[in-house]
């Protein structure tokens, strides 16, 4: 461990090594070792700190400290145009939904798998076809219909 690296580690966690983060306990201690004078004097520096620091009581904020901050707070944005925005959109997709099964319904796209399912079954027989392809053949009309 350089001095620099000790000195930084000494002014952020004070002049108790055991105070100091546990992966780098091991390396200070050998540097101080290896210098007791320099790092020890810096180390008597930072405990004189230390002890100044412990003389001050510990102040609790108090509620009025506490509103002015909360106060002092950034907002939440509330904006009622994001809200109309969303209302808008699931009535458009509601809307959308409502016309394509109208559309489906009215184009008679299941008359339309009526006839071709009684064609393809009449050539399959070479018969005619049936006049009512739902009495024929009745789950050909269930296929259909969940197409």
């Amino acid at each position: 461990m350089t001095p620099d690296r000790f000195a930084e580690l000494a002014a952020a966690h004070g002049g108790d090594i055991g105070r100091w983060p546990q992966e780098v306990r091991e390396a200070a201690r050998a540097a101080l070792a290896a210098d007791p004078h320099g790092l020890g004097a810096l180390l008597a520096a930072e405990t004189d700190l230390d002890r100044l620091l412990d003389l001050v009581p510990a102040q609790a904020a108090d509620a009025a400290l506490l509103g002015r901050l909360l106060e002092a707070a950034p907002k939440p944005r509330r904006s009622a145009g994001a809200w109309w925005a969303g209302l808008a959109a699931g009535l458009g997709l509601a809307v959308a939904t409502a016309a394509g099964v109208a559309v489906g319904v009215a184009s008679g796209a299941g008359e339309r798998l009526d006839r071709r399912a009684d064609a393809i079954l009449a050539a399959a027989y070479d018969q005619p076809e049936p006049d009512n392809a739902a009495e024929a053949l009745p789950e050909l009309q269930d296929e259909a219909t969940d197409l």
